[in-house]
């Protein structure tokens, strides 16, 4: 059991890295947002779906983050 802990620190020390770089927010953040709001993202599902759907690659990750900062507004997490 004692090695478990350093092999789990070996994935997600870069994967919080790779999050920073990527959306510059820290793996803690995100996973925070998906579990506090999953019932909201739930219900946003729909609208999501229809954003994916856009072939401008700009806009829809406009729409998208428009969308995502609109749900976590709407469980309280501050963005």
């Amino acid at each position: 059991m004692e090695w478990l802990l350093p092999l789990i620190l070996q994935f997600v020390i870069p994967a919080d890295s790779l999050m920073q770089l990527t959306l510059n927010k820290s793996l803690a953040q995100v996973i925070q947002e998906q579990i506090s709001c999953r019932k909201e993202f739930n219900e946003a599902r729909p609208e999501f779906e229809q954003a994916n759907q856009i072939e401008d690659p700009f806009q829809r990750l406009n729409t998208v983050d428009r969308l995502r900062r609109t749900v976590l507004l709407r469980c309280g997490v501050r963005v």
